[in-house]
């Protein structure tokens, strides 16, 4: 009996023989054949006009060979089936297949690395026309690696393994994330929808989840800071390490709450770091030795916790200074409109008392004019 191994290996060789675009380069959005002149490109949605017919001729290729792949895990690679997956929905394979590899490669998710799971968006590459909407404008295709992550968790939970905190898949989606977040049309519901996917206790660190979130910041710098503040709800900053809690305390682009809530986050972590250096029991025999060191160690860890207190009470302040200024401008932009109209009222009164009080013997009489008009006329 043939091995499902052997199999599968041949039908590797074969695809990489017959098939255009077997492999990508690394971090191209293109399936290229060398020495062929057949070529498309997936970015600009063109089709090379070599003929529908070869065309016909892969999709048939495609759909035979992945309906003779072994059913067992191990007959081909997950790096081969996520290629295979980019080829059929470039040549349109029939959809049921395109189905059934998706699940077949969620059994195998765990194998994936980041350049494999890059799916470029061909929505639209049929329609000859550009994209309207923003999720059509993106360079890669979310919603299917959001399917493989559903087809992975349902294959778990049959196998009763219950592994969807598994640290390779985790990794994977936040190195995603990382990649996704350089596109500048993903939108904040594509980005939370994707880092949601996992469930919450399925990240036993956020480092790579906040490098993924500072990438999206950096690549859409005009943000505000509601939309900063609903990114930042996805990351939970308690599980940051040391350093990555360094980084982000400095980040001017994080949402200042955020900034406030990492503070908080190593106040307590170093407190209790106090609190476990304080009860550590130490032995006679190394008591006077260590001793020194652990008040020692113990002095600059208070010195570090009344800097980190000095430093959220600034940010405290300064977030009230300008809750109040902001409040001071809404505030201004309201009563504008009133302060013009009552500014009118007031001049166009004080116009109307000038004419009115007007002394007496400044104002021209009528009457002294026409009788020196008289006299000028008797005199002539």
């Amino acid at each position: 009996m043939i091995k499902p191994e052997t199999i599968g290996q041949s039908i590797e060789q074969y695809a990489r023989k017959w098939l255009p675009g077997t492999e990508m380069a690394p971090g191209l959005g293109e399936y290229t054949q060398d020495k062929s002149d057949q070529q498309v490109s997936i970015l600009s949605g063109r089709k090379d006009e070599l003929g529908i017919v070869r065309s016909k001729e892969h999709k048939a290729i495609i759909e035979s060979l992945l309906s003779i792949v072994p059913p067992q895990r191990e007959a081909v690679s997950c790096r081969f089936l996520l290629q295979m997956l980019k080829m059929a929905r470039v040549y349109s394979a029939s959809p049921a297949l395109i189905s059934e590899l998706e699940k077949r490669i969620g059994m195998v998710l765990e194998d994936a690395n980041v350049i494999d799971i890059l799916i470029p968006n061909c929505t639209y590459i049929d329609r000859g026309n550009l994209p309207n909407t923003q999720e059509e404008r993106t360079m890669h295709d979310i919603e299917v690696v959001q399917r493989l992550l559903e087809y992975y968790s349902l294959f778990e939970q049959q196998q009763q393994q219950h592994r969807i905190g598994n640290s390779n898949v985790c990794k994977l989606i936040d190195n995603y994330l990382a990649e996704l977040a350089r596109d500048p049309n993903l939108s904040i519901t594509k980005f939370q929808t994707l880092a949601n996917s996992l469930s919450e206790n399925a990240r036993h660190c956020h480092d790579g989840l906040y490098r993924a979130i500072d990438t999206y910041l950096k690549t859409h710098p005009l943000l505000s800071e509601h939309d900063r503040r609903k990114l930042c709800k996805i990351m939970n900053c308690e599980k940051l390490s040391l350093d990555a809690c360094v980084h982000a305390a400095q980040n001017d682009r994080l949402p200042l709450r955020t900034i406030v809530q990492v503070l908080f986050s190593e106040q307590v972590k170093m407190r209790s770091a106090m609190q476990e250096k304080e009860k550590a029991p130490s032995s006679d025999s190394d008591h006077d030795g260590n001793h020194l060191s652990t008040e020692r160690e113990i002095k600059n860890l208070k010195t570090e916790l009344e800097s980190v207190k000095a430093q959220m009470a600034e940010l405290q302040s300064d977030y009230s200074e300008l809750q109040q200024e902001y409040e001071k401008i809404s505030n201004k932009q309201k009563n504008v409109a009133g302060w013009g109209f009552g500014w009118m009222k007031i001049k166009n009164s004080f116009h109307t008392r000038v004419d009115g009080d007007e002394p007496a013997h400044l104002r021209p009489s009528r009457t002294s004019s026409r009788m020196s008009l008289r006299r000028r006329l008797s005199m002539t």
